[in-house]
């Protein structure tokens, strides 16, 4: 039997669009919802409580160890967003739980935004890639 740290998700809405698994992390994204994974705990977003999602810059790996900045980051990629949604259900392996209006800053490629793009009513901005 396999085994992954991975919380299932079972009967995600809609029909799938992209799936993209690089080490510990997960992304999926269906015509409904979205969900982004990490061992033992799991973010699940309906596309209609998405209220805006724009480019953030992760602090420097010096600025993060400052007492303001407790939160170790694990860096998934070059490009992250701060999403900004409405209601954020987390799943750990304590159950389900809901939180209102909230940001989460994730890593998103190229290809996932696209998608992203085509099934919401999101506009893209520019932004100047330094």
């Amino acid at each position: 039997m396999f085994h992954s740290d991975f919380i299932p998700i079972k009967g995600l809405a809609g029909h799938l669009l992209f799936s993209q698994t690089k080490k510990n992390w997960k992304a999926t994204l269906t015509t409904r919802e979205m969900v982004f994974q990490k061992p033992h705990l799991s973010y699940y977003i309906l596309l209609s409580d998405i209220i805006g999602l724009m480019p953030y810059s992760l602090p420097q790996m010096n600025q993060m160890h400052k007492p303001e900045w407790p939160i170790e980051i694990e860096r998934h990629g070059k490009q992250y967003y701060k999403l900004s949604v409405a209601r954020l259900n987390i799943i750990n392996r304590h159950g389900v739980h809901s939180i209102g209006a909230t940001d989460l800053v994730v890593p998103m490629n190229d290809r996932f935004l696209q998608f992203i793009q085509s099934h919401t009513d999101l506009i893209p901005l520019a932004v100047d890639k330094k």
